[in-house]
């Protein structure tokens, strides 16, 4: 991933090393209950999971802070021994506030090489990892459980983009993705010109050709960066569900 992916997500740019280097504030706890955990520990300690339930290797891992370095994302792209999917990774995404914002969440999503566009499929949040004085205990077992669901939904994702790569769509049918997206909540109504022009005129040539879902969804993802992380999560989440259920609302259907 290039260094500038973390600036698409609203947050700004960290390595691993810097999380290691963080002081002890970031994970300060606000009350005498509240046990915080720093970001590298949690970075570790998903890693260690993925290596352990899946066959999937981390070619490459990202992070980003916010909010005074008290909250974390991490982007980690996953390959395959064999894998033919050669325009886009897999992504592992999670988050982690220690300042109470939100609780520590997983999800997965894809990131196309040529363009760095990310979507994310689903997010959930990792049940029984509050940071109060038994994390310690529970924190590896929920993300264990999580994960060998989470990271087995792999080839639904691969079948989506499919899909979206063997659909042709035109430009009438192009006017209603966009406009059922802004009623879903995957779009703001501010971008839907953006989003409009890109599909028409796009900046990357896509695996594709040119006229399917997968360019329109990519004209989406583009417009989409600089969106601040959380919002970009929910709004690429919502959608992969108005692309799936295209053509139901097609022109034809009216």
């Amino acid at each position: 991933m290039n260094n500038q992916l973390m600036l698409h997500c609203g947050a700004k740019p960290a390595t691993y090393y810097d999380l290691t280097q963080m002081g002890t504030d970031h994970y300060k706890p606000m009350t005498a209950t509240h046990k915080p955990l720093p970001h590298y520990e949690v970075a570790n300690r998903i890693k260690k999971s993925i290596k352990a339930f899946t066959d999937y290797s981390i070619v490459d891992e990202q992070y980003g802070v916010s909010h005074k370095q008290k909250n974390c994302f991490g982007l980690m792209s996953l390959k395959k021994n064999n894998d033919q999917h050669h325009d886009y990774d897999m992504v592992y995404a999670w988050r982690h506030s220690n300042n109470m914002m939100f609780g520590l969440r997983a999800g997965m999503g894809s990131r196309v090489f040529v363009c760095d566009n990310m979507a994310f499929m689903v997010e959930s949040e990792i049940q029984g990892c509050k940071h109060t004085a038994n994390i310690g205990d529970t924190f590896d077992n929920r993300i264990a459980d999580l994960n060998k669901t989470l990271l087995a939904r792999d080839q639904e994702l691969h079948a989506k983009y499919d899909r979206y790569k063997n659909v042709r769509i035109s430009y009438r049918d192009a006017d209603h993705v966009i406009m059922q997206s802004v009623r879903a909540g995957a779009l703001p109504k501010t971008k839907v010109t953006a989003v409009d022009a890109e599909w028409r005129d796009p900046s990357f040539k896509y695996d594709s050709n040119g006229v399917s879902l997968w360019d329109l969804f990519n004209a989406f993802t583009h417009v989409n960066k600089g969106t601040f992380y959380a919002d970009q999560i929910k709004r690429t989440q919502t959608l992969h569900k108005v692309f799936d259920e295209y053509p139901n609302y097609s022109h034809m259907q009216i």
